[in-house]
């Protein structure tokens, strides 16, 4: 019976160092599921700016040739149901899946410090390295020209900052053969429904073809977007120099 009274003994303090040590384990993993909590939008937003400077980098090595070419890829999507919102999982998955073949050109906003990439057509891997045209046959400096981007909290991340724009602003976009530059005139906060706003029509009621620069999301709760809208003013050869320069 002693040695039955030992037995027990010793296995009521294993159990008990058992459960000291699962807890410490538990509590280990706790602080680490907090930490990735913190941090794991960081790296969201920072796998993003790499994609888009990236991209940025490979459009600057594309001659106009190439993106006419690009222009007419059949591969392009203009299905905007498609989109969804910025997530870690697809960041992290996507990011690299970007398609060169589907880059048509730059946007470049100098009063937020913005310049990222064009893609012809939109889905969730390419709006993470740039904007993308919402229609298949728009053409810069013509109608109404949409570009869609990601919004995102952190005012460096593609259209993070879009809702600093002020009106008066100048806009361009290239093809890397021509620059077009348009003037912010106004600002909308619209729900997801208002899709007439980048039809040709709304060029027709401004008398001058436009820009239409739209989140996909500025609240996905509910369902708005912001739009920043652009007077047409001016065409002008391409350069870097032109295209970067400050207003």
């Amino acid at each position: 019976m002693i040695e039955t009274l030992r037995n027990a003994i010793v296995k009521s303090r294993n159990h008990g160092e058992e459960v000291i040590i699962m807890r410490k384990a538990l509590a280990v993993l706790l602080i680490l599921a907090g930490i990735l909590l913190i941090f794991t939008p960081k790296i969201k937003d920072e796998v993003v700016k790499k994609t888009v400077n990236d991209t940025v980098k490979i459009l600057a090595d594309y001659p106009p040739e190439k993106i006419k070419v690009n222009e007419e890829n059949e591969e392009a999507e203009f299905d905007f149901s498609i989109v969804e919102d910025i997530s870690v999982t697809g960041t992290l998955l996507d990011a690299s899946k970007v398609n060169p073949d589907l880059l048509i050109g730059q946007l470049v906003i100098p009063s937020i410090d913005l310049n990222i990439a064009v893609f012809r057509g939109i889905n969730n891997v390419n709006l993470l390295a740039g904007a993308g045209t919402m229609k298949p046959n728009q053409k810069m400096g013509q109608g109404n020209y949409p570009l869609a981007g990601h919004y995102t909290q952190n005012k460096n991340v593609l259209f993070g900052s879009l809702m600093d724009v002020q009106v008066g602003d100048v806009i361009r976009i290239t093809n890397k053969e021509t620059i077009f530059e348009y003037r912010a005139y106004d600002v909308l906060l619209v729900p997801d429904t208002a899709v007439y706003i980048i039809e040709d029509q709304e060029a027709e009621k401004r008398g001058n073809p436009i820009i239409s620069l739209m989140t996909c999301y500025y609240s996905s709760s509910t369902g708005q977007r912001y739009f920043v809208m652009g007077d047409f003013v001016t065409s002008y050869p391409y350069s870097e120099e032109a295209l970067l320069a400050e207003d």
